[in-house]
């Protein structure tokens, strides 16, 4: 097979990036699953804040949480917010911006993944982008596909895309956002594709019904290739028929599916492998620093065959279907909520497809049936163990007296949230505490309460069996909503009086980046023992604040409320838990923005002081 030009490399925080003078209005997220690194990478390239490989400073973190709080939704398959090795402790404020879709995974799955961003220019105007693709939104580096179009009034409408807003933003749940209204906006805008794609045909979005038919192939077609890392023999033999004349058939997996088919397998004439794709930890310790990734995300391209694919050749015409629906029945026919685009594309973006293929290697048709390992067994009875938890979770959170309660809803169909199997064990823990089992047939367990600063919606759940465990994070919502009360508590904890500091130190600089150190990595601040100099050298100073006064811009006004905002917070920490010397530090700092305040005439935070 002749190798052709890949198709480019692109990072997928890249498509989410405002450009210059954008700000984002709202921004729906599709995923089967995800994790919070990942999603905090999300919410700092939404913001602008973002650096290589999706970090950021604590500050940024702060940022882009106060600019997108309320316009940010992600929704994930319910069970599939992977416990991260190393679990960042700001995190626990990232619960606002998920949803779990609540399918039943024996039967079906939320297995879209999708972005659909609207943008603010500074000059009132909107521009809108949409992703389709295969990347689930984690760490994982796997080889995905994904197809990024821009609003454009020279552009063309795409039909489906009604559906696809319908669908994201019904179960996304934001308020203030009009679902039928938003989908009608959508369906009216134009969209320009990349180069390459000389129609988008449509977009293909199944609601979970199962009333999705299957592509109709044209009757001999030259040549027919599969991409996909999970395969189902009867999808494959409903594609291409026993006795058709379909020219070339290729199919591009991973050998160990092909395997598991086995002799079963329909007849392509060439079977091509790739690496299986790489997937987070299914049991990840907590806590091991050794777990976080070092190279930035722009230069992480694996080897794992994570795309999904499908391309029909007929004569000129190349016809291409792109997003989330693996090679199954349950895909393709609408069991599961997934998205596909279906393009006709010109012969480089062909190319592209032959240099994937071409990087692949031959594997002869299965001759022997599959024999499962009895480890993979045991993985099976876990995975069932996680989707029947997943499916039976109603817990909420609340605290009495001294104590934090898990409460499964009395009342449903059943006594707690356990797996089937008696001898799986069920375990929950908040989100950077320890595990605690759960007995079966028990509607609640308690805890040692949290501070405010780490309570969160998200919960770890772990299932184990026979000395193997499956470890993941789910919602369990806390009763009362802890807010964004919360939120400012839990910054300052983290911030402290130097990240404090430091971040309007940046803000004042306009723009410049805050060096706080990463938020995956924040720990509270001011211990005693951290030394400081009389005036550091990242202390706002003077000619910083008088640089970013001025009487008819807004940027002063803003930077104010934000002291406004955390200062209170800010002294009340410091007096509790930090040095005598940050103590100072706060304490200079805001004799002189009150004396600044007051000479320009500005209200401000220091007039509250007590």
């Amino acid at each position: 097979m002749s190798a052709g030009k890949h198709w480019p490399a692109l990072s997928f925080l890249e498509h989410l990036r405002p450009g210059p003078g954008e700000q984002v209005e709202l921004a729906l997220l599709a995923s089967y699953s995800a994790d919070l690194g990942t999603l905090g990478a999300v919410l700092l390239a939404l913001a602008g804040k973002d650096s290589d490989g999706g970090s950021g400073s604590c500050s940024d973190f702060v940022d882009a949480v106060d600019l997108l709080r309320g316009k940010v939704r992600v929704v994930i398959q319910r069970g599939r917010l992977a416990q991260r090795q190393r679990t960042p402790r700001m995190a626990a404020v990232l619960d606002q911006f998920v949803r779990e879709a609540r399918f039943n995974e024996a039967q079906h799955s939320w297995h879209a993944k999708a972005a659909l961003v609207c943008l603010r220019r500074e000059d009132g105007s909107e521009s809108w982008r949409l992703w389709v693709g295969s990347r689930n939104l984690t760490e994982c580096a796997n080889r995905d596909l994904g197809l990024l179009l821009v609003s454009d009034a020279k552009g063309k409408p795409i039909p489906g895309i009604e559906d696809l807003a319908l669908g994201l933003a019904g179960q996304a749940q934001l308020k203030g956002v009009a679902v039928r209204k938003l989908a009608t906006r959508v369906a009216t805008l134009t969209w320009r594709a990349p180069p390459g794609v000389m129609s988008v045909e449509r977009l293909h979005w199944s609601d979970g019904r199962g009333a999705q038919p299957l592509p109709k192939l044209p009757a001999n077609p030259d040549k027919v290739v599969v991409v996909s890392p999970f395969l189902d023999r009867n999808f494959l033999a409903a594609l291409v028929p026993p006795g058709s004349d379909a020219g070339n058939r290729v199919l591009l997996s991973n050998l160990h599916e092909i395997q598991r088919i086995g002799p079963s397998m329909p007849v392509f004439d060439e079977l091509l492998a790739l690496d299986s794709p790489d997937y987070p930890p299914a049991d990840a310790p907590v806590d091991d620093p050794a777990s976080e990734p070092t190279t930035p995300e722009e230069e992480l391209i694996g080897h794992g065959l994570h795309a999904k694919a499908l391309f029909v050749g007929c004569g000129q015409r190349r016809q291409l279907w792109l997003g989330s629906a693996n090679a199954t029945m349950r895909a393709w026919t609408g069991h599961n909520v997934e998205v596909m685009a279906q393009l006709l594309i010109n012969s480089e973006l062909e190319e592209g497809l032959l240099a994937l293929l071409g990087s692949a290697k031959p594997v002869d048709h299965p001759v022997l049936g599959h024999v499962p390992d009895p480890a993979d067994e045991e993985e099976t009875l876990l995975e069932r163990a996680r989707a029947q938890v997943a499916a039976r979770w109603d817990v909420s959170q609340s605290i009495s007296g001294d104590r934090l309660w898990f409460r499964q809803k009395d009342g449903v169909e059943y006594p707690g949230p356990h797996p089937d199997h008696p001898a799986v064990a069920l375990e929950i823990g908040t989100l950077c505490g320890a595990l605690m089992h759960w007995p079966a047939h028990q509607l609640e367990v308690d805890a040692e309460p949290l501070p405010l600063a780490e309570l969160s919606d998200f919960v770890r759940v772990r299932v184990s069996y026979n000395g193997r465990g499956l470890c993941w994070l789910q919602r369990a919502p806390l009763c009362p909503e802890p807010g964004e009360a919360r939120d400012r508590v839990a910054f300052v904890h983290f911030l402290g009086t130097q990240g404090f500091l430091r971040w309007i130190a940046a803000m004042l600089a306009e723009g410049g980046a805050g060096s706080d150190g990463d938020w995956r990595r924040a720990g509270p601040r001011g211990a005693t023992g951290d030394a400081v100099a009389a005036w550091p050298t990242w202390m706002p100073t003077l000619e910083d604040m008088l640089n970013a006064w001025s009487p008819d811009d807004t940027r002063f006004q803003a930077i104010e409320q934000r002291v406004s905002r955390y200062l209170p917070l800010l002294r009340e920490h410091a007096r509790t838990d930090e040095a005598q010397e940050f103590r100072d530090l706060l304490h200079r700092f805001e004799d002189l923005w009150g004396t600044l305040c007051q000479g320009l005439g500005q209200p401000n935070s220091r007039r509250r002081r007590r």
